[in-house]
């Protein structure tokens, strides 16, 4: 993908400004035969990384009841898993999900490129799906907005309720299964469709055949995430000297009360580093870049130097000239044309660059996050 070619189109044609308008955290979205040339995964081979030590892996396995669909019974194997696993299997009504398939298999990390309509810094990972027949992870809804490729086979989806922390879910499993489901939608997705998923929307996919799914996650941190990892790095730069002075202060009739001019105090303790634009920045380039989880990575050889495929970068314009270079949360300086560069995919050295930022290439491909 090329930086200076921006995409105006998501999968299947339907122009960027109308996905985001109508669509981007709103409502679910089909659109068939978006990517009919999706990449194939063998089942054996996607059985295979689940063996790996550091590979996130799970089986669920359901239990039906045909009289009560909605009160089967669900289990969960957590990886790495054996080959065991496998053997004890019923021939129907289970799963098998790996995550970061993007960082095993060079065709699924190509696949990323289709969704950068989306900033790198908010996709998370492909996660990939292989059901037997009737397989699926129950009524649930997530938290992040998901784009479902169907790479194989076929899948019947319901979309339901729309959900929050408070919408109940089972408590007799360690599956995060919605205990009641109210269906506002059915689909039947098959190779080459796309269905995308906003946040906190109820669905419930049910494999017909065998089948397999990819999934494009994206990050969502919480409110509490955000407001703890910042304030541990805003609390890490203050001085000792730094407290809460107050030489102003006026006479109180009640020892005990806490005064407007105490709370705007505080307030103005908090909004003191938010108003440190460089800081905000570094923080937020440096937090969204940090890996969620242990990073793997195929072997890897692009045509050009590029980053790895466990790499996650974002950067921030300095200057006119000048950014700061986030790469799984560290921080780097370098020109603005080199950052844009790393991010977007092209050839850092296809126009010529500096020695400053040659050397800085070397040091990223010295460290392994660049190839």
């Amino acid at each position: 993908m090329s930086g200076n070619n921006l995409m105006t189109t998501i999968p299947g044609g339907m122009p960027l400004e109308e996905f985001l308008r109508d669509y981007w955290q709103k409502k679910p979205l089909l659109v068939k035969q978006a990517i009919p040339d999706l990449p194939a995964i063998d089942p054996n081979e996607l059985a295979g990384y689940a063996l790996e030590k550091g590979v996130e892996s799970r089986l669920i396995i359901e239990r039906p009841k045909p009289e009560a669909p909605q009160l089967s019974d669900w289990s969960v194997i957590q990886g790495p898993l054996t080959g065991k696993s496998f053997k004890a299997l019923p021939e129907s009504h289970w799963t098998l999900l790996v995550q970061a398939v993007n960082q095993l298999n060079a065709a699924i990390h190509a696949l990323l490129d289709r969704f950068r309509f989306i900033p790198n810094w908010r996709i998370d990972d492909v996660m990939v799906s292989y059901a037997a027949d009737k397989g699926g992870v129950g009524p649930h809804f997530d938290y992040y907005d998901v784009f479902l490729l169907q790479a194989s086979g076929k899948r019947h989806w319901r979309l339901g309720q729309a959900c929050n922390a408070a919408s109940p879910l089972r408590t007799d499993t360690d599956c995060k299964i919605l205990r009641t489901f109210d269906t506002s939608a059915e689909w039947l997705v098959e190779p080459g469709d796309l269905l995308y998923i906003p946040p906190g929307l109820a669905h419930w996919g049910i494999a017909e055949g065998e089948c397999m799914t990819y999934s494009v996650g994206f990050r969502a941190p919480s409110y509490a995430e955000i407001l703890l990892d910042y304030s541990e790095e805003a609390a890490s730069m203050c001085s000792q000297d730094h407290r809460f002075a107050d030489p102003n202060r006026l006479p109180s009739n009640n020892p005990g009360l806490i005064a407007e001019t105490d709370l705007a105090q505080v307030r103005a303790i908090l909004q003191q580093s938010l108003l440190d634009d460089e800081f905000l920045a570094s923080w937020f380039g440096r937090f969204m870049t940090q890996p969620s989880r242990d990073s793997l990575c195929f072997d890897y050889e692009p045509p050009h130097p590029a980053f790895a495929p466990n790499v996650r970068a974002a950067y921030h314009p300095l200057s006119s000239d000048q950014a700061a270079l986030y790469i799984n949360g560290d921080e780097f300086h370098c020109s603005l044309t080199l950052a844009q560069t790393l991010c977007s995919g092209e050839n850092p050295t296809a126009s010529g660059i500096s020695l400053e930022d040659q050397a800085l290439i070397d040091h990223l491909t010295d460290q392994g996050y660049m190839v």
